[in-house]
């Protein structure tokens, strides 16, 4: 062993610097939630012969069967037209307050037509087509559910002959909105209004 060498005062031995860890509330939570998250989770080891591994094969057995559903058994309520376009426009109405206008113009753009449980609609393109058949599916469980018929059905039929009629002169436009409202005929006779400065 060699003994120790002095250092004259010219020499200074360096200190070591032990260096500062800043520690914050914040850190310490979340090491605290890691090592919760890396603590493996103990489970209580169950006997096969068990009665409690019995009804757990049995729970997880009926669990992973798949449910069928009869058909036949699913109710099938007549309704009317007045019934079934009371929730069409419920629906175009929801459609258009959630921002979703494509399908809110489809289904005003298209008059549909009851027959039995089918309701046939007429769109003016396949593009509309694609379009409505993308959230036909929405639509027809909303309207099975709500008219508790399960056998309704939608077929969408192309008839690129559908022309938009449009209102350009004064009179049009005033037949367009009594259409709307009939009310307005009563108003014009009232304030004996002259159509054709609209």
């Amino acid at each position: 062993m060699t003994a120790p060498t002095t250092t004259s005062s010219s020499e200074k031995s360096p200190e070591v610097v032990e260096p500062v860890v800043a520690v914050d509330e914040k850190s310490i939570e979340v090491q605290a939630v890691v090592e919760e998250v890396k603590a493996p989770v103990l489970t209580k080891k169950v006997s096969a012969m068990s009665l409690s591994s019995i009804r757990s094969k049995k729970e997880l057995a009926a669990s992973l069967q798949k449910k069928v559903i009869n058909l036949e058994d699913l109710p099938k309520d007549p309704f009317t037209m007045d019934e079934m376009m009371e929730h069409w426009n419920y629906y175009s109405n929801r459609l258009s307050q959630s921002g979703l206008m494509l399908m809110c113009s489809l289904m005003g753009m298209c008059q549909p037509k009851l027959e039995g449980v089918l309701v046939h609609i007429e769109l003016p393109n396949e593009g509309s087509k694609l379009s409505f058949d993308e959230n036909k599916y929405e639509l027809v469980n909303f309207l099975r559910k709500r008219l508790n018929n399960y056998d309704l059905e939608i077929h969408i039929f192309v008839n690129e002959q559908i022309t938009i009629k449009r209102a350009f002169t004064p009179e049009d436009k005033y037949k367009h909105l009594n259409q709307i409202n009939p009310a307005l005929e009563m108003l014009v006779r009232t304030f004996e209004l002259d159509i054709t400065k609209m």
